[in-house]
C-alpha cells in the first residue's frame, strides 16, 4: 500500500540519503524530480532510492544540479567523442530547464549501449541527464515539427506540468465515491469517439473525434450540460485516427489548457492528420472548426507515455496504456480509480489478430470491473476470413494483373492500412513473387516514415528485422515516394505494370482521383478495395457496381469516368477486430467485466454483439445511445 506525504520536503527529508544533497525537488506531471549536486548520488541514486518509488508508486527521475553540468558546446564534444561514429548521431539539444541533453541519432541502441553503458559514460562525462531520440528513417517535417514544438515550450512545460504534479500529489483517491459515463460521441454509430469519466474528484474525456459519415453533424456533443471546458482535468487520446482525435485541437484553440495523454506515435501521427484535415475541409470550401494553432497547442500539453507505464492522471484516476494492436501507438486505456475502488478498460478501436505490422491486442488486466469496447464489426455475418489468406488473395490479384501488362490501384487509408499492404508486399518481394514498383502516393510516405521512427510499438517480427537483422522492411528497394504532379502523369502513362497505393482510402479525394482518371478506361487495370467504403462515398458506390462516375471538371463541366478496369474487394485487412474476435477478447481477459457498454458501432451490430456476449458470459450488456449517462459505480 503506498504512503501519503504532506509534502515534497517530508518525503525527501525522511527518505532520502543525508548525503544526496537536494538542491530542488517537484513535481513534473505524474512523476517526481529531484536535483542533486551530489554526483555519486546523480549517477548511482536509482538504487538508493527503488524502496521509496515502491513505497510511494510514483517515479522518481534523479536530475543534476547545473553545478554539476558541463558547458553545451563542451558537452557536445565530450558525446561525440564518447558514442560509436555508427550511432549517426544528427543533433545534440539542450533544456536547461530540465537538466537534460537530448540526442538524436539514427541508431538508438548505440547511444544507449549494452546494458546501458554508454549512457552512463555521457553521464558523468557532461552533468546533463541525456534522453536519446531516434532519427527516422528519413526526413519527417511532422516528427521535426512536434519534436520542435516541444523543445521550443520547455520553460512553459516546466511549469504546466508542476501544476499537474500539484495537483495529483500523493493522492490515491478514497475507497468510496462514485463513477459516471457520458457518451458524448460514438454511441450507435462509427466514428465521432468521446466519452466523458466522472468521478467525485475527476472529470476526464476519453478521445476527442469528429464523425466521418457524410451529410452528419460532425462534432462531438460538447453542449452536454454535464460537460464543462474549465472542468476537465485530462484527456486521453487512444489512437491518432480522426474520428478519435479529430476535434482535440478544438479544446485548445477555445479554453481548455490540461494535458492530453497518449503514446508518441500517436502525437505525431495526430498531427499528420489534422493538418490535413485543416487543408482538406478548406479546399472543400468549409470553414474548419480550428486552426493549426489548435494543433501546436495540442502538442506543447501532450505527455506520452509507454504501453504498460502507469500514470498517476488525476488526484484518483491511474492511467495504464496497452497495445491496441489497430494502428502504429493505438492503446488501450486501463483506468485504476481510488485505492482500489473501480477499474474501467476503454478499448478504442483495437484488433484482436496478429499481422504484419503488430501483436494481438492485449488481454492481461488484472482487474476489469467494466468495459467500454467497440463493436464495428459486432454484426452476425461480420466475419472477415484469416489475415494469411487475405494475403494470398491480394497477391493473386496482383500476379493476374501483372501477368496482362497492367496495373493495379490500391486505394489506402494513410495510417495502418498502406503500411499493412506495404510489408505483404515487401515479403513477397523479397521471396522473389512479385518483382514490380510499388508507388506511394498522398500522405503515405509520411506516415510511412512515422513508423520507421517508432519500430518498438512495431510487431516482433517487425523488430527482428529492424534491430537483430538491420533489414527496415519500410526501405525496400521496391517502394517508391511519389512527389509531384509530373511523376504521377509519368506512372500513369508509362506501359510497364506497377502497384500504386494511395489516398484516399474511400475515394472521395486526393491523389487516387487521378489514377483513377488515367486508368480506369483501360481493362488491363484493377482497382482494389482493401478498405472500409462509407455509405455515400465514391469508393461504395464503385464497389456496388456502379461503372459510370460523374466528375466535376476543373471548369465545373460534369463528365463521367467509365470504369473498365477490373474491380475487387479483398477483405481481412481491416484493422478492427471481427465478429469472431471480438468475442475471443472478451473470452480472454484474465479479468472478466462485470458490465459491458458497446460503442462505436452501428447500432443493429452493436445490439447483436451485446445478445451474443450476454448468452455466453451471462454479464450484463449495455447499448447506450449518444448522450446517455450511466453511473457505473
Amino acid at each position: 500500500m503506498s504512503v501519503e506525504y504532506k509534502s515534497l520536503q517530508e518525503l525527501i527529508e525522511k527518505k532520502f540519503p543525508e548525503d544526496a544533497e537536494i538542491t530542488k525537488a517537484l513535481f513534473e506531471g505524474p512523476n517526481i524530480v529531484v536535483y542533486t549536486k551530489n554526483k555519486d548520488f546523480f549517477l548511482n541514486g536509482g538504487e538508493k532510492i527503488k524502496e521509496i518509488i515502491s513505497e510511494i508508486r510514483k517515479r522518481i527521475e534523479i536530475r543534476p544540479d547545473p553545478v554539476l553540468s558541463l558547458d553545451p558546446e563542451e558537452a557536445k564534444k565530450k558525446i561525440m567523442e564518447i558514442v560509436p561514429k555508427e550511432a549517426e548521431i544528427k543533433d545534440i539539444k539542450f533544456e536547461p530547464e530540465f537538466s537534460k541533453v537530448l540526442i538524436f541519432a539514427k541508431k538508438p541502441g548505440l547511444v544507449i549501449g549494452k546494458n546501458g553503458e554508454t549512457l552512463r559514460k555521457i553521464k558523468e562525462a557532461v552533468g546533463w541527464s541525456p534522453e536519446v531520440l531516434r532519427v527516422p528513417l528519413y526526413h519527417s517535417p511532422i516528427v521535426e515539427k512536434a519534436r520542435e514544438i516541444l523543445h521550443e515550450e520547455a520553460k512553459y512545460r516546466v511549469k504546466f506540468l508542476n501544476k499537474i504534479g500539484e495537483m495529483i500529489k500523493f493522492k490515491k483517491g478514497s475507497k468510496k465515491g462514485w463513477v459516471r459515463v457520458s457518451f458524448l460521441g460514438s454511441a450507435g454509430e462509427v466514428g465521432r469517439s468521446c466519452i466523458l469519466l466522472q468521478t467525485k474528484e475527476s472529470k476526464v474525456l476519453l478521445d476527442c473525434g469528429e464523425s466521418m459519415s457524410i451529410g452528419n453533424n460532425p462534432h462531438p456533443y460538447l453542449d452536454a450540460p454535464e460537460f464543462q471546458m474549465d472542468e476537465l482535468d485530462a484527456v486521453i487520446l487512444t489512437h491518432a485516427h480522426l474520428d478519435h482525435s479529430g476535434f482535440l485541437p478544438f479544446l485548445y484553440e477555445y479554453g481548455y489548457k490540461g494535458p492530453v495523454y497518449l503514446t508518441a506515435p500517436t502525437r505525431d501521427l495526430m498531427v499528420l492528420l489534422q493538418l490535413d484535415y485543416i487543408d482538406v475541409l478548406q479546399k472543400d470550401g468549409i470553414d474548419p472548426p480550428y486552426t493549426s494553432k489548435g494543433i501546436r497547442n495540442a502538442v506543447k500539453h501532450s505527455i506520452a507515455l509507454d504501453y504498460g507505464e502507469v500514470c498517476d492522471i488525476t488526484p484518483d484516476m491511474r492511467l495504464t496504456f496497452q497495445n491496441a494492436g489497430h494502428i502504429l501507438g493505438s492503446a488501450m486505456a486501463h483506468l485504476h480509480i481510488g485505492e482500489g475502488f473501480f477499474n474501467l478498460l476503454y478499448t478504442g478501436d483495437f484488433k484482436y489478430g496478429r499481422t504484419y505490422l503488430f501483436e494481438p491486442a492485449y488481454t492481461n488486466f488484472a482487474r476489469v470491473e467494466a468495459m467500454i469496447m467497440e463493436s464495428t464489426y459486432g454484426g452476425k455475418n461480420d466475419i472477415m476470413p484469416p489475415i494469411k489468406k487475405a494475403q494470398e488473395n491480394l497477391i493473386d490479384v496482383i500476379k493476374r494483373t501483372v501477368e496482362r501488362k497492367g496495373k493495379v490501384i490500391i486505394p489506402s487509408f494513410a495510417v495502418g492500412r498502406a503500411q499493412e499492404i506495404m510489408m505483404v508486399l515487401a515479403d513477397r518481394w523479397r521471396k522473389g513473387e512479385i518483382d514490380v514498383p510499388v508507388y506511394l502516393d498522398g500522405m503515405i510516405w509520411e506516415s510511412t516514415i512515422i513508423h520507421t521512427t517508432y519500430p518498438e510499438f512495431l510487431s516482433r517480427y517487425l523488430q527482428k528485422l529492424i534491430f537483430r537483422e538491420d533489414k527496415n522492411p519500410f526501405a525496400e528497394e521496391i517502394f517508391n515516394n511519389v512527389t509531384t504532379a509530373s511523376e504521377r502523369a509519368n506512372i500513369i502513362d508509362s506501359k510497364e505494370p506497377a502497384v500504386i497505393i494511395t489516398t484516399s482510402g474511400m475515394i472521395n479525394g486526393g491523389p487516387v482521383m487521378e489514377y483513377l482518371k488515367g486508368l480506369a478506361s483501360d481493362s488491363k487495370n484493377t482497382l482494389i478495395f482493401v478498405g472500409y467504403q462509407a455509405e455515400g462515398t465514391l469508393g461504395a458506390k464503385i464497389q456496388k457496381g456502379w461503372r459510370e462516375i460523374p466528375l466535376s471538371s476543373v471548369s465545373g463541366e460534369n463528365k463521367v469516368l467509365k470504369i473498365e478496369m477490373e474491380v475487387v474487394t479483398v477483405e481481412g485487412f481491416s484493422g478492427h477486430s471481427d465478429r469472431n474476435q471480438l468475442i475471443n477478447f472478451v473470452s480472454r481477459l484474465k479479468s472478466r467485466p462485470q458490465r459491458i457498454f458497446l460503442n462505436h458501432g452501428e447500432p443493429s451490430k452493436s445490439h447483436n454483439l451485446a445478445a451474443t456476449l450476454h448468452k455466453i458470459h451471462r454479464v450484463e450488456t449495455v447499448v447506450p445511445s449518444n448522450l446517455d449517462a450511466y453511473r457505473l459505480r
